[in-house]
Formats: structure tokens, sequence, C-alpha cells
């Protein structure tokens, strides 16, 4: 698949993420997302840690605002003590956990599955400035490298010293902070070394380049995009009219069964 294909379908994907607000379209976006990740040869021990990273999320933002839920009105959905857990803000950390887990599953598909190069050509394909392009392309090559910085620090931290479990909450978090801080000075490093060789070698974003490879769209593409922005052009109609339906601009009768998929299910 074209990479320029695949930005634009990750596009699309923020793009229902907003527009979608009810937990079953949320869902069924984010398991669509995760099939091309999911799909990848990356292992499964990989596959698991992709899963259990959104089932945590979901769990601790679904917590934290089930319990931290501050609008009215609120409907409480389990008490204990002064503890009292409300369904409103069960459905409002659901909803949000689900936008951010769909749109981690479609970058990181991106991410893993498009050469840096052709990432870059992708951008540049799309009329995107060559500086922002260059930037975000080299953000994305070294996230694997500080991933790697991370766990030899905390491997080098587990071998000498007590474990992190056995320590109280405070002294992890602590402890966590300051894992960082070997791991920003080696970003730093290198982001100045890169620089270096960059003005070193004359670079000038603003000089003309052709490509080794140009970027080609298969046939079915291009009918592939058009079916899915013409569904995000709908959902935002839709939206849209709902909207204005609530707002008691716009009311037809015929309509009826448009608002209520609106509002049972977007």
């Amino acid at each position: 698949m074209d990479p320029r294909t695949r930005l634009l379908m990750l596009l699309a994907t923020g793009a229902l993420a907003i527009l979608l607000d009810r937990p079953s379209s949320l869902f069924l976006l984010a398991a669509i997302a995760s099939i091309p990740l999911l799909t990848r040869p990356i292992g499964w021990v990989w596959r698991r840690r992709a899963l259990a990273m959104a089932a945590a999320v979901i769990w601790a933002t679904v917590l934290s605002q089930g319990l931290f839920y501050g609008d009215v009105p609120r409907e409480p959905l389990f008490a204990l003590g002064p503890i009292v857990l409300y369904r409103e803000g069960v459905i409002h950390g659901l909803i949000q956990s689900l936008r951010l887990v769909a749109m981690t599953f479609a970058g990181l598909a991106v991410a893993v599955s498009t050469p840096a190069d052709r990432l870059f050509a992708a951008l540049i394909g799309l009329r995107c400035p060559y500086g922002v392009a260059f930037l975000a392309v080299t953000a994305i090559r070294f996230v694997p490298v500080v991933g790697r910085e991370m766990w030899l620090v905390r491997s080098a931290r587990g071998r000498r010293g007590r474990a992190i479990a056995a320590r109280s909450p405070w002294a992890w978090g602590r402890q966590e902070l300051l894992l960082l801080r070997p791991v920003v000075a080696r970003s730093l490093r290198r982001s100045r070394t890169l620089a270096e060789a960059l003005d070193t070698r004359g670079f000038d974003p603003t000089t003309p380049r052709t490509q080794r490879r140009p970027l080609v769209m298969k046939p079915w593409e291009p009918v592939l995009l058009g079916g899915v922005w013409m569904g995000v052009v709908s959902v935002a109609a839709m939206e849209l009219l709902y909207r204005a339906y609530l707002a008691e601009l716009v009311y037809n009768p015929a309509l009826r069964p448009l608002f209520g998929l609106v509002r049972n299910w977007l």
C-alpha cells in the first residue's frame, strides 16, 4: 500500500475519533484500527503488550473519570463509603480512552509498517512543508532508540538495587522520574550531534530534490480512500444535521431515523 494512502487513512481515523461520541461506535473504530497492527509480523509478545496497554489505558481512564466526575446530572453506579463511582463518568472515560486507543493503534500500525524514507516521501507528496516532514520522520526514527535506552536504564537500575515493587508508591514515582534523566541527557546529545552533522554537510531544506523511487498508488487505493473519506464526510454531515435539530434550526419528520441513528450510535 502506498504510504500516502496509509497517512490519509490515519487522518480519517483521527477525524472519526473526533466525530464519534458513543462507546459502541468508538469501540468498533478501535477494533478496526487494531487489525493492521495485530496482523503485522511483530510476534505474540508485542501483540499481548499492545492489548495490555490498551486495557490499562481504558481501565485507568474509566476509573479516574468515574470517581472524579463533577458534572451534573450524575448517577451513582457503585458506592463504598465516601468512594462513589458515577455512571456518567464511566461513560465519559470510556469514550475518551477509546479515542486514544484507536489513534494509538492506527499510528503504531503506520509507524511499524512504513519505512522512514517512504514516510518522508509520503509527507512531501502530500504537500507537507519539508522542514515539518523532516522533523516528524526524524522524531519517529528515534522512538525505538529511546525505547531501548529506557529498557537499558531500567535493567541497570534493577541490577543495582532492590526491586521497584518493594518500594513505597512515593519512592516508586521518584525512581520513575529519575529514570528520565539519563535518557533525556542522551537524547539532547544525540540531537546536537545530528544538528552538527546536518550543518557540516551543508543541509539546505529549500534545495530542489528528486526521488529515487517515486510513489505510485495502485488502482484500488483511490477507490478505497474515496469510500473512507465519503464515510467521514457523511458522519460529519449527520452530526451537523443533528446539532442543527437540537438547536431548533432544522426539523423534518423524514429525518427522524437519521436523528435516531446519530443519537444512539454516533
